[in-house]
């Protein structure tokens, strides 16, 4: 599975997300605004040390360190196969007809790779 579409994946269907993967994600990007980008097990232990209205959204549960444990992109591509293998039916995934890219959201009607625009397609 591509980046694109396991953003989207995440995005769009979070509700078919676990409740652990859903503390995950929340450490991960806690751990993400904390150390400017870096979610890997160091910038986790860093986090640790932040002030305590951060800590709160930290987890200090092994299960979800342990989701948590190769960072966000790991994660997110994880997460995002689980989603499609369970739900795969549920999903609509919006591509763009002319080279197949995953569009940026369900609604949208200009690719963002090729740029082909299909708002006048019924």
């Amino acid at each position: 599975m591509d980046q694109h579409l396991a953003n989207y994946l995440i995005g769009y269907y979070a509700h078919f997300m676990t409740d652990k993967g859903k503390r995950a994600f929340r450490h991960l990007s806690t751990t993400y605004k904390l150390n400017h980008g870096r979610t890997d097990s160091a910038a986790q232990h860093e986090a640790s040390n932040a002030p305590q209205p951060f800590r709160r959204a930290l987890s200090e549960n092994p299960e979800i360190l342990e989701l948590a444990h190769d960072g966000m992109e790991s994660l997110v591509l994880r997460t995002a196969e689980r989603i499609w293998t369970d739900h795969k039916d549920e999903i609509y995934v919006n591509r763009c007809p002319r080279c197949g890219q995953v569009a940026k959201t369900p609604k949208a009607r200009q690719c963002r790779f090729c740029k082909h625009d299909w708002h006048d397609l019924s």
